[in-house]
C-alpha cells in the first residue's frame, strides 16, 4: 500500500518532510523515536503524535544524547523505552488503526 498526501511527481522540498511526518503520525498507533539529533526531522512526527494523542515512545539512548526536544516531549506524555520496559510498553499500544497479536 502506498499512502501519500502529495500528488504524483510532486517536487520534494524541505517543507515536504514535516508534512510527510504528520501523515505517518496519523496512520500510526504509536511512534518510536530510536535515533535523533537537535536538527532531526523526527521531532515533527513526535510532536504530531502527541498532538493526535498517539503513544510516543523515545528510546533511552536518545535521551542520553541530551536532545532537548525529546526531553521536552516527556513533559507532554512521551514515554522512555528501555530494555526493561520494552515488552510492557509495546503491549500497551492501543491499536487505534489495527489489531495484531505479537509474540515476544
Amino acid at each position: 500500500m502506498l499512502i501519500s498526501q502529495f500528488p504524483e511527481n510532486y517536487p520534494v522540498t524541505p517543507k515536504s518532510f514535516p508534512i510527510r511526518n504528520r501523515t505517518m503520525a496519523l496512520i500510526s498507533d504509536a511512534t518510536i523515536i530510536e535515533e535523533a539529533s537537535e536538527k532531526n526531522g523526527t521531532k515533527h512526527q513526535g510532536w504530531e503524535a502527541l498532538r493526535l494523542e498517539r503513544q510516543l515512545l523515545t528510546m533511552e539512548n536518545v535521551l542520553n544524547q541530551k536532545v532537548a526536544w525529546a526531553e521536552e516531549m516527556l513533559i507532554y506524555g512521551a514515554q522512555v523505552l528501555t530494555n526493561d520496559n520494552f515488552e510492557f510498553l509495546i503491549e500497551s499500544i492501543p491499536f487505534l488503526t489495527t489489531k495484531k497479536e505479537y509474540v515476544f
